[in-house]
């Protein structure tokens, strides 16, 4: 995923080009022997000799089918099986911006003559969890200027059916996000593969590369675990940095005068009256661009220290997230960790994010495909013609290993709690990891219910590992939505609302309000959660926040 270099150009007399063919091929031969043996940074020849062609002709090494190269705006789904352009623009799938001043931003740490980096361990929970702690690195590296290197594939928890060898059960982070187009629309920022890592820094590290010199760890699961993260641990800097003590905190400039003016706010807010409850915010946001101080307020969630990038961070080679005692698990919003002295660099990220850290096309397509093929069941149901509306609403109901018990309910309750705010009647897409159809049956007898084994037949070639991404994708176009408390998996289906609801300009867009309730709790203001503006607050992982999608296309023009 290395940017390609500007091609040259090039004689087009035959008799010239063919002796410097022969010349350039000679040269890379005699290199290769050299890399082979001293870095071991290509496995074969062809591998090399194709990279030469990779770099000549502008064009990226071959990707797989999820991380193909290509412009992130918009979604063309001809290669997929459709559904057509005009059925994405009439659903509206598309919540994603094309921004281009965006694309040319940078933050204050990039620089064009030492490259620096940042590593990290995937997140060991399920892979809302690891999607989440993805995220938030992601986010850290682009606001160190660091260059991302991803883990190897391996497996993952849960994302682990084969289908008998005849589907991918090893991933990396490239087989569910653009991350190969997301570095190519962004000028200054890199990801590269730990392969190309390895191979580019195995000399400048403190001790010997393990297994003998190793750069490739695809699909060596245990290894990686055991051997490659925790070299990567010795060799790395670790900042003891506690989502839930501390805000990951950057200066608006990479100068000590900005470094010590966020120590001065944050002892100000201490020494007048401290960080006020999140109680205060409710109902009542702060504007988007309002005084940094009012931003840390609400931003903090019963959190008074501040983790700030200093200078002595900004000095280290290589940084390292493991998600491992005592440096913390990441397991929070990259939005309700990282805060920044400047608003329009939070409100770029948080662009950055939308626009540019979605599921790759296929699923997005596979997604489209049964959002058409549910209206087509209600205007068949409900007789319909091709220009009358046709509604559904979603559930998430999480079952299967959840530990909070009190989310498991019966249907019967959860039909209870949510009839006020599904119309009897609906139909009704459920996402779930109950098996059991038997178990819905009371949800039966008064909503059309449907489920994604009913629509198998326009998926026939997704890997079955996807059907949870693609169930967030669906639930999300909801006309209502109801999910499940302290579910990460409910909670990115409603980060999904909100970007749409600020797109669409739906009803109570401007505060971050969605058309979206919770059936697993008791208070019945928990219910409603999702129907007032709420500041970030622990457990973050509980739910997503309005702060992550509310406003944040505002002062697009201001950052340079």
């Amino acid at each position: 995923m290395t940017k390609p270099r500007r091609a040259r150009s090039t004689s087009t007399v035959g008799v010239i080009l063919a002796i410097s063919c022969l010349v350039i091929l000679s040269i890379n031969l005699f290199h290769v022997s050299i890399l082979h043996s001293d870095h071991n940074a290509h496995s074969t020849l062809e591998d090399f000799i194709q990279e030469q062609h990779d770099l000549q002709h502008h064009r990226l090494p071959q990707q797989s089918k999820a991380g193909e190269s290509h412009v992130l705006a918009g979604l063309n789904c001809d290669k997929y099986g459709g559904p057509s352009q005009q059925i994405i623009e009439e659903n509206e799938i598309v919540y994603w911006e094309d921004i281009p001043s965006d694309n040319q931003y940078h933050g204050p740490f990039h620089s064009d003559d030492e490259e620096k980096y940042m590593t990290f361990e995937p997140d060991g929970g399920g892979w809302n969890n690891i999607r989440m702690a993805m995220e938030t690195v992601l986010a850290m590296a682009h606001a160190m200027g660091r260059t991302l290197v991803l883990p190897p594939e391996a497996r993952m928890y849960l994302l682990t059916k084969n289908n008998q060898g005849q589907q991918k059960a090893e991933f990396t982070f490239s087989d569910f996000f653009h991350m190969d187009s997301i570095a190519q629309e962004h000028e200054h920022f890199n990801i590269i593969t730990m392969e190309e890592f390895l191979q580019r820094q195995a000399r400048s590290f403190s001790k010997p590369l393990p297994m003998n010199g190793r750069t490739n760890w695809n699909g060596a699961t245990k290894e990686i675990n055991q051997i490659l993260y925790p070299f990567l641990r010795d060799v790395g800097f670790q900042p003891e940095w506690d989502v839930n003590r501390c805000l990951a905190t950057f200066p608006a400039t990479s100068s000590s005068h900005d470094i010590d003016e966020l120590s001065k706010i944050r002892v100000h807010i201490l020494k007048n009256g401290g960080f006020p409850s999140f109680e205060r915010y409710v109902g009542h946001p702060t504007p988007v661009d309002g005084p940094i101080d009012e931003r840390l307020k609400e931003n903090s969630a019963d959190r008074k220290e501040l983790c700030i990038y200093n200078q002595q961070l900004q000095q280290e080679k290589l940084i390292h997230f493991s998600g491992k005692p005592p440096h913390g698990r990441l397991l929070v919003h990259f939005y309700a960790f990282l805060f920044f002295q400047d608003w329009r660099q939070d409100l770029w990220m948080k662009r950055f994010v939308r626009d540019h850290v979605r599921y790759v096309d296929e699923i997005q397509c596979a997604a489209a495909r049964v959002v058409q093929a549910i209206k087509e069941h209600v205007r068949d149901k409900q007789h319909l013609n091709s220009t009358q509306a046709a509604f559904f609403d979603t559930f998430h109901i999480r079952r299967g290993d959840f530990q909070y018990k009190e989310t498991r309910m019966e249907a019967t309750e959860i039909y209870e709690r949510s009839r006020d705010v599904i119309p009897e009647g609906s139909t009704v897409y459920i996402a779930t990891d109950e098996m059991g159809k038997v178990f819905f049956e009371p949800l039966m007898k008064h909503y059309d219910v449907l489920f994604l084994s009913d629509f198998t037949q326009h998926i026939p070639s997704l890997n079955t590992n996807y059907y949870g991404m693609l169930d967030q994708l669906i639930a999300s176009k909801g006309r209502y939505f109801v999910g499940c408390w302290f579910s990460t998996f409910t909670g990115y289906i409603n980060r999904l609302r909100g970007y749409h609801a600020d797109k669409y300009k739906l009803p109570g867009y401007e505060d971050g309000i969605i058309q979206s309730y919770y059936y697993a709790r008791k208070k019945p203001d928990d219910k409603l959660r999702m129907r007032t503006f709420y500041p970030v607050k622990q457990a973050f992982h509980a739910r997503e926040f309005p702060a992550s999608w509310r406003n944040i296309d505002y002062g697009l023009e201001e950052l340079t």
